[in-house]
């Protein structure tokens, strides 16, 4: 383990150096690229978005005065945002400095520096990704109790299931009339919180590849990989023993380690990261309206055994 660290980290501060020569060599383009991502993707795109679904999108109908109060409120949220960042333009010299800076120590130090500044670009995505989430899960919550009156029972916390109960008239009425807002702003709320949610999916897909490939530079076993391939005896796995009935001699044969073993740590690490980033977890907690988070850095290096 010792050896393969040391092979790891030469060969991540050897690609870094490399990476940061393409860095000072295409400054200019990438700056050019970073500043009209910042106009469009960041800004303008998306506030287009929100002036389509505000405007009846493929017929849909929805709220009006809801879809103005959205639309309106989250193009102002991501206008002053925006704004923020086109001030912070004039650090783009010392933000290239920085990038290069990192690059030289290593490629795992620039992909970190690049996923916290996606984190930093898109913070108003984010912000509108949680105002959206937080109004979709209560509006969840609210239906489904409405629904639980509707059918004359009610949730029991103490016992975690839900019992019959008799309402009153006045309650009955009063439940008939806010399933029916509810239901009347429900379409509204859903469109809105589906197109964040898809934003910040999209996010997610780019997080979990800068961590994938976090994950492949600092646990890949490459010296133990080209020792297996060049001498495979250097890395003995198990002994095995066999007799010859001819001359009642014991041959003791030593195995290489297999790949299995070598890749076991790695495999680990993989089934981490698929648990978190699978798609049908993420699919259920989009439809729950729960956050989606990252995977916390934390958590994905696992100590050697």
């Amino acid at each position: 383990r010792y050896h393969n660290t040391l092979w790891v980290i030469l060969n991540d501060i050897i690609i870094g150096v490399a990476f940061r020569f393409f860095l000072y060599q295409n400054r200019t383009i990438l700056n050019q690229l970073v500043t009209d991502g910042l106009e469009g993707v960041l800004a303008h795109r998306m506030e287009g978005m929100l002036l389509w679904l505000d405007s009846w999108p493929a017929g849909l109908k929805l709220n009006t005065e809801l879809s103005r109060f959205y639309s309106q409120g989250f193009i102002g949220l991501i206008t002053q945002w925006a704004t923020f960042l086109r001030s912070c333009l004039r650090f783009l010299p010392t933000l290239n400095l920085i990038a290069e800076t990192a690059s030289l120590m290593g490629m795992t130090m620039a992909t970190s520096l690049f996923l916290d500044f996606l984190g930093l670009l898109t913070a108003h995505f984010y912000a509108c990704y949680l105002i959206s989430s937080v109004i979709y899960r209560h509006i969840l919550i609210l239906i489904g109790s409405l629904w639980n009156l509707f059918r004359g029972k009610r949730y029991n916390i103490l016992r975690n299931r839900t019992d019959p109960w008799d309402y009153e008239i006045d309650q009955l009425l009063l439940g008939t009339i806010l399933f029916t807002l509810a239901a009347h702003l429900f379409p509204t709320i859903w469109v809105y919180y589906a197109v964040f949610a898809l934003v910040r999916l999209s996010l997610i897909a780019l997080y979990a590849t800068g961590e994938t490939l976090l994950a492949f530079m600092n646990h890949f076993p490459l010296f133990a990989l080209m020792l297996r391939i060049k001498d495979p005896q250097r890395l003995p796995g198990k002994l095995s023993c066999s007799r010859t009935h001819a001359m009642l001699l014991t041959i003791t044969q030593s195995h290489p380690l297999p790949l299995s073993v070598i890749f076991a740590q790695y495999t680990r690490l993989w089934r981490q990261l698929l648990q978190h980033y699978h798609p049908f977890r993420l699919g259920r907690w989009i439809l729950q309206g729960r956050v989606l988070a990252t995977f916390t850095h934390g958590t994905v290096y696992i100590p050697c055994q």
